[in-house]
C-alpha cells in the first residue's frame, strides 16, 4: 500500500508555494526601502523554505528509505496505533478501504523517509505467511 508518497509531494509543493511567496515579498519589501527588520525576516524565511524543500526533494527522489517493523497495538475508526521498536507511539490515518486488512497484534513493515522520518508505505507481514499457510493447507488435502 503505497499511500504516502503523495505527502511528501503535497509538503514540497507547499514549501513551493512559501518559498515564492517569500520572496516577493523580499522583493517588494527592498524596493520600497521598508526596515531592515522587514528584510531580514523574509531573508531568514526564504533560507528556511530552501532548506526545507532541498531535504524533502532529496528524500522523494533517492530510493534509500529504512525499513523498520512494528506491531500494531491498537485500531480506532481509521486510525492505526503502531509500536515502533523504539519504544514510541505512531497514529497512522488509512483509507477505509484499505482499513480492514489491519488487525491488532499484526506485524507491519513500515517504509519510512531518511531524513525527514516520513512515512512512505505500509506493508502487512502476516498477510504473506496466511497465503503460504492456506497454499499448505491445499497440498496437503490433495494428497
Amino acid at each position: 500500500m503505497k499511500l504516502y508518497e503523495r505527502s511528501l509531494k503535497s509538503q514540497i509543493a507547499a514549501v513551493g508555494v512559501f518559498f515564492f511567496l517569500s520572496l516577493i515579498q523580499l522583493i517588494i519589501n527592498i524596493g520600497t526601502h521598508r526596515p531592515v527588520g522587514f528584510v531580514v525576516t523574509f531573508s531568514v524565511c526564504l533560507g528556511v523554505f530552501l532548506i526545507l524543500a532541498v531535504i524533502i526533494s532529496i528524500d522523494l527522489f533517492q530510493n534509500d528509505a529504512e525499513k523498520i517493523r512494528a506491531n500494531v497495538e491498537f485500531i480506532e475508526e481509521f486510525r492505526i496505533h503502531i509500536r515502533k521498536p523504539n519504544g514510541k507511539l505512531m497514529k497512522v490515518r488509512v483509507k477505509a478501504t484499505e482499513y480492514e486488512q489491519f488487525h491488532v497484534a499484526q506485524t507491519v513493515e513500515l517504509l519510512v523517509a531518511k531524513r525527514t522520518r516520513a512515512l512512505l508505505s505500509i506493508h502487512s507481514l502476516d498477510d504473506g505467511l496466511t497465503n503460504s499457510c492456506q497454499g499448505d493447507i491445499i497440498k496437503t488435502e490433495d494428497l
